[in-house]
């Protein structure tokens, strides 16, 4: 999500008259250029023990670079030089603010962690929340777009679980395809899979629930476990509480990943 720091982003003040859109003229790449794919590079953020992004990088002149090609050379983590233990992983897309990954991680410190987040400030509050509790270094959090570092980052059959809750529902259908549940990264899930894998989904949008639930329904490799799950070990997200404080339904369920392959 860009934010008012990105470099080369203008956001129009909301005074500003709206330029009409107009018809697309191109709709091929720029000679020579055979792909948009962006060089990404993982690196922890300096004077943080647990936050790590995955960032596009930049020139001299903060214009993005190249990759080589699409995708870009896999280049799977050592899982156990990542968390400081051995894998196998649980995975929280959408970490927030960290209220769910900081008390399961509590509960369960004999597993490996990871929250992605991808807005900036958030993931950092996240980070912080984690960063308050030394038992706590099993888990860690990253600043990224979750497609791209499962795709080029996470080595094949070490996911024991993935944990989606209260994602943007992006409720516009012409905004729809920014949602995180879609066939792209539900077979990165597949490929990360171990056997008795698990997706744990939440959210109180009723139609985001509905279309996820027939996506998930009409691909390979996903099974219903639970059509109406309680909060993962009792754990509700700080949306979720506000939600249920407000009356509103809550729409969980719980399936089982089946490895690809």
């Amino acid at each position: 999500m860009a934010s008012r720091s990105d470099h080369g982003i203008r956001i129009p003040s909301a005074l500003e008259p709206r330029k009409p859109r107009g018809a697309r003229t191109h709709t091929s790449l720029p000679e020579g250029l055979d792909h948009y794919e962006l060089r990404r590079r993982l690196t922890r953020v300096e004077g943080q023990e647990v936050l790590w992004e995955y960032a596009v990088e930049l020139d001299d002149e903060f214009v993005p670079r190249l990759a080589e090609s699409s995708p870009p050379p896999f280049q799977p983590i050592d899982l156990e030089e990542f968390f400081g233990q051995p894998g196998p992983v649980e995975i929280e897309i959408g970490a927030g603010k960290g209220a769910f990954i900081s008390q399961y991680a509590t509960l369960h410190p004999e597993r490996s962690l990871l929250g992605i987040e991808w807005t900036r400030p958030i993931a950092w509050f996240a980070a912080d929340k984690l960063k308050r509790r030394p038992q706590l270094r099993h888990a860690r959090l990253l600043w990224a777009d979750a497609n791209y570092f499962l795709r080029d980052r996470m080595p094949p059959a070490c996911c024991n679980a993935f944990h989606v809750y209260f994602p943007d529902p992006w409720p516009k259908k012409t905004y729809r395809n920014r949602r995180i549940m879609q066939a792209p990264i539900l077979a990165q899930m597949r490929r990360l899979a171990l056997p008795g894998c698990r997706l744990h989904w939440g959210t109180d949008y009723q139609e985001y629930h509905e279309s996820t639930t027939e996506l998930l329904g009409g691909m390979d490799g996903f099974r219903l476990l639970e059509a109406e799950a309680e909060p993962t070990d009792g754990i509700m997200t700080s949306f979720e509480k506000k939600y249920r404080t407000e009356g509103r339904p809550i729409y969980r369920s719980v399936w089982e990943i089946l490895p690809a392959g």
